[in-house]
């Protein structure tokens, strides 16, 4: 009986069948071998924007402003008076002035007649004439007193004062700048002093646009609190409309290298990582990278990746890790 029972039950069991796991399919994909590729080191540096030519006006002397042929943005030529603040008193001495000089010149005239007649001596006429020059002269400087002359053809800057404003001994009148070129200075190290060739390409990113420029001045003397030499580069002004900021540039310091280049659209990032996918053996593997500099359409290789391999360009979207991949051709 009980053999029957085991018999019954082994003829009821059913066993599990086993199945094949499904085989991934292969992902098509497009790849280029890796080869180093020839290039210009170039480096990043901070500096400080400013104009090629500035300079600012601060009162010598208290005044009234009385003329101020300023507003910012304004261009004005080299010698065009830009802001007259004579002194409280400085129109009464002036009208004294004048009307000594007018009284001086009558009288030297007169004084050449009697010449003409044979009354006085030439040497009276001369002694006039020289007392009407200086009082010429002094009613010229009165006149010009406190009146500033833009020094050279520029763009009105900044302008904190108005006409009719009193104004005290160091204070602001206005700004001006030579804003045709912009530069940036910038210091380097004792290593880095070597590569600084005048003439060399550097390059400003501003507001998303990239300016190219030049090395224009190289110091040769150390600066002994920084530790460091002061490079001032030279850009074109392209629409840059304030200075003192601090910006980035990169300069191509004159050093050919040869690194591999990778296209931007092969490399991926999760937080601080980077990583590609290479092909292996048929299969899409992850390499961590370290990536170094980069532009609009390619990116540096550092570490992580050799010459010869495979490199996924396009479809790597699409594959995971040891995901099996075919090459399109």
């Amino acid at each position: 009986m009980l053999a029957i029972s085991c018999s019954l039950l082994v003829g009821c069991y059913w066993p599990e069948t086993s199945q094949e796991p499904t085989a991934k399919e292969e992902v098509r994909v497009k790849a280029i071998i890796l080869k180093k590729a020839p290039y210009k080191e170039r480096r990043g540096y901070h500096g400080e924007l400013q104009f090629s030519k500035s300079a600012s006006f601060v009162a010598q002397q208290s005044g009234i402003v009385t003329r101020l042929n300023a507003r910012p943005g304004q261009k004005v030529r080299r010698g065009e008076v830009v802001a007259v603040y004579p002194p409280l008193n400085h129109q009464l001495q002036i009208e004294q002035a004048r009307i000594e000089q007018s009284k001086m010149a009558k009288d030297y005239a007169r004084q050449q007649k009697l010449l003409k007649a044979g009354a006085v001596s030439k040497v009276s006429v001369d002694t006039y004439k020289t007392q009407l020059d200086v009082l010429t002269k002094t009613t010229q400087q009165l006149q010009n007193m406190n009146t500033i002359r833009a020094p050279f053809a520029g763009t009105i800057t900044q302008v904190p004062v108005k006409i009719g404003e009193e104004v005290g001994m160091g204070q602001a009148l206005f700004s001006m700048a030579e804003t045709t070129t912009v530069e940036v200075n910038f210091y380097v190290t004792p290593k880095d002093i070597a590569h600084m060739a005048i003439g060399a390409t550097t390059y400003l990113t501003l507001a998303h646009k990239r300016i190219e420029g030049k090395i224009t001045k190289t110091s040769i003397q150390m600066d002994p609190k920084r530790k460091a030499f002061l490079v001032t580069a030279s850009f074109k002004n392209e629409g840059i409309s304030f200075a003192g900021t601090h910006v980035e540039i990169e300069l191509e310091t004159g050093v050919s290298l040869s690194s591999i280049w990778i296209p931007v659209e092969s490399l991926k990032q999760v937080g601080n990582r980077h990583y590609v996918f290479v092909i292996e053996d048929g299969k899409a593997i992850e390499s961590d990278v370290k990536i170094g500099q980069r532009n609009e359409t390619s990116v540096q290789i550092m570490e992580g990746l050799e010459v010869g391999q495979r490199l996924i360009t396009a479809g790597s979207e699409k594959v995971e890790r040891n995901s099996p991949v075919s090459i399109i051709q």
